[in-house]
């Protein structure tokens, strides 16, 4: 009988001890759903979080935003819910293309945050920074402190951040050098970019440097000039810089007309496939490069003659005194000659005398003193704006 009453006590004893500690559980657990309801997340929400990892649950109790978990659970996931609410607010992408970048990401993100990346410098940088390139980022085994003088230069691509290490240049010098051989034409790569910043006033668009199929200004306007075929259109600050342009030479008797200006990715492509077709492979594309790599698409761009060669007085606008004046002139309105004549093997593009484009006053006239091409200009100061290599 006694042995059989110590049996008793010993789960009796047993019982008792677990008591404090299923309290404790429950009180966890009834903390974090109050904590949780605090917040403003509903009943099912509640839910979801409960069953993640303490890390994770730890990490959406501190975040800073209430997080629509529901939101996130249309798509298949990983629960990582504040890094996926994260980086929608800094990038505003579609549920699914979050979902897929953080997950993939957060399988890299130890290896990431040992060299020295941390997440928000990523996500901030997702645009260029692709899964693949992560994981060149990774192989390469080049920690940020090494590469941040680097990647602070704009244009720099991360898969080239060990081309970069091994040259002993400026910062500057070595991205343009490394990733950016194709800005003088005669020295091709085969590699090409996509810019990210259209609408930037400097970007640089021929062979290798496109624009995306997308891209329309969002503030064109009517040229109020004289046009040869159809209403001029500009982005508005190239337009007001033109008819300024305009109506000092009209003052000196001179009579610009505008021959083209804006043109749209469609319309470049239509042109394109026309000039294609009725003179094939063997046709020097000039005017009428493919759609993306055309200068007019940016709205920056006119190709001009005057009055008397539309009335029939001269053959051609450059044996014309407009000329003369708009090629000593130009620059005081923002306007550069794109194509001089000699400038072809680092240009890309054969002697297209007639093209002029708006780049600013200031980086016109130093174009223009300097008697350099706009790729002279990008080579000696770089980029202002970035480019997803393709």
């Amino acid at each position: 009988m006694v042995k059989k009453r110590r049996k008793i006590n010993t789960k009796r004893m047993a019982i008792v001890l677990m008591i404090p500690v299923i309290c404790l559980v429950l009180l966890i657990v009834n903390f974090t759903k109050i904590r949780l309801s605090i917040r403003g997340y509903d009943r099912e929400a509640k839910k979801v979080v409960l069953n993640l990892d303490s890390s994770e649950i730890h990490d959406i109790l501190d975040y800073n935003h209430v997080i629509d978990i529901s939101k996130w659970d249309r798509v298949k996931n990983n629960s990582h819910y504040v890094l996926y609410d994260t980086y929608y607010r800094m990038t505003k992408y579609k549920t699914s293309k979050v979902v897929y970048y953080v997950d993939a990401y957060y399988e890299r993100m130890e290896d990431l945050n040992f060299l020295g990346y941390t997440t928000s410098f990523l996500f901030k940088n997702s645009d260029l920074y692709s899964i693949s390139t992560l994981d060149s980022l990774i192989t390469s085994n080049i920690p940020y402190e090494k590469t941040k003088k680097y990647l602070a230069v704009k244009g720099a691509q991360i898969c080239d951040v060990k081309g970069y290490s091994d040259l002993e240049l400026s910062p500057l010098k070595t991205v343009l050098k490394v990733s950016y051989p194709g800005i003088d034409s005669s020295k091709k790569n085969g590699r090409s970019y996509t810019i990210l910043s259209p609408e930037d006033s400097l970007v640089l668009v021929k062979e290798g440097f496109s624009l995306g199929s997308d891209y329309a200004p969002s503030d064109l306007r009517k040229v109020n000039v004289p046009y040869a075929t159809q209403p001029a259109k500009l982005r508005k600050e190239a337009a007001d810089a033109f008819e300024k342009m305009y109506k000092a030479a009209l003052k000196k008797d001179h009579h610009l007309v505008i021959k083209s200006s804006y043109r749209s990715y469609d319309e470049q492509k239509a042109a394109y496939n026309e000039a294609f077709s009725n003179y094939g492979s063997t046709y020097k594309l000039n005017a009428v490069s493919s759609a993306g790599y055309n200068e007019h698409q940016t709205g920056y761009s006119v190709n001009l003659t005057c009055q008397d060669v539309a009335d029939g007085i001269y053959n051609t606008f450059e044996e014309t005194s407009d000329y003369n004046w708009l090629e000593q002139n130009a620059y005081k309105y923002g306007f550069i000659l794109r194509y001089p004549e000699k400038s072809s093997k680092k240009t890309g593009v054969e002697n297209e005398t007639d093209h002029f484009r708006y780049v600013g006053i200031d980086v016109a006239k130093e174009i223009y003193l300097k008697n350099w091409v706009f790729e002279d200009y990008i080579l000696h100061h770089g980029f202002t704006y970035n480019m997803r290599l393709n």
